[in-house]
């Protein structure tokens, strides 16, 4: 035995027993959950809620992208000011049909620096066993995540076409008659915009989806966008045309070339020219809408799989 007091003198806490509180609230369900993983998504491509070096990427390749929208809009009101309109449109180098060419590169910058951050996190901090623990399925993780780069990057692309647009009308003498004389651009800009952003916001899901290592995501999806031009550029110059203009559908910048020519209805002008110009325009189309197809799938499927 021991003489030893049963409570203690010195500063301590104290437990209070509450009881166990269970949730009273309304329950959202699925596709409240899908809605959130989604606006979560989009948020963080642009590094909304994360720390600032989250946001430095998307800002500056935004401002970039923006850049040249800015300077055609000051091209088009120098040449209203000087009545020469006409010769500055067709001399101008920021056109409509040209706004592809000069903002590809980033695009592209844009999907190897957020899709990894995307997918990759979750699995390598173990993040997906809590997703689908909750009403969340992981078909419903997938396809918001993928909206959620895909939506991002329709800003990113979007945004510049419509503020040359609307420059353009503004400048003009009669807006009525510039947003007339404008507005027939308008279903291109959004088809090719859509078209950049969906199947390069899917590619780079679907190679994102099997590493959790940013490194390696980053190195795949550089290499999709420029390996298969150096295969067709290597087949070309081995003079194999009718290989080589096939083989110009595997590659992802050559086939939203094409739909931007067809959609502009301008002049293909691309590195591989003398491969390019037996390909039919409806090939450009399928060969986008396949690699759309095969990559959600992929993405997909790897899901389905991965243990959680």
């Amino acid at each position: 035995m021991t003489d030893a007091p049963l409570h203690r003198t010195g500063p301590g806490g104290s437990i209070y027993d509450l009881g166990y509180q269970g949730y009273e609230g309304p329950r959202l369900g699925r596709q409240a959950a899908i809605r959130a993983l989604f606006w979560h998504t989009v948020r963080s491509c642009y590094g909304i809620g994360r720390g600032g070096r989250a946001k430095i990427a998307p800002i500056t390749l935004s401002v970039l992208a923006l850049l040249p929208a800015i300077v055609g809009v000051g091209i088009a009101a120098l040449a209203a000011q000087t009545g020469t309109e006409e010769f500055i449109d067709e001399a101008s180098p920021i056109r409509y049909d040209s706004y592809h060419g000069m903002v590809s590169t980033l695009v592209g910058l844009f999907c190897a620096a957020q899709a990894p951050e995307l997918l990759g996190r979750d699995q390598r901090y173990s993040v997906l066993p809590i997703y689908f623990s909750r009403a969340l399925a992981r078909l419903d993780y997938t396809i918001a995540k993928i909206l959620g780069l895909i939506v991002s990057l329709l800003v990113l692309v979007l945004v510049p076409y419509l503020v040359l647009f609307v420059g353009r009308v503004f400048v003009a003498p009669d807006p009525i008659s510039g947003f007339t004389t404008e507005l027939p651009s308008l279903p291109p800009i959004v088809a090719q915009a859509l078209l950049v952003s969906t199947l390069l916001g899917s590619l780079s899901m679907a190679i994102s989806a099997f590493t959790p290592r940013r490194a390696y995501a980053v190195a795949g999806i550089v290499a999709l966008f420029i390996i298969p031009n150096i295969i067709v550029g290597i087949v070309v110059g081995l003079g194999s045309l009718d290989v080589g203009q096939w083989l110009v559908l595997l590659s992802p910048t050559s086939v939203l070339d094409g739909t931007n020519a067809f959609l502009f209805d301008v002049p293909l002008s691309a590195q591989f020219e003398d491969a390019i110009l037996d390909v039919p325009d409806v090939a450009y189309f399928a060969a986008g809408a396949a690699g759309i197809v095969g990559s959600v799938a992929v993405t997909i499927r790897r899901f389905q799989r991965v243990s959680a």
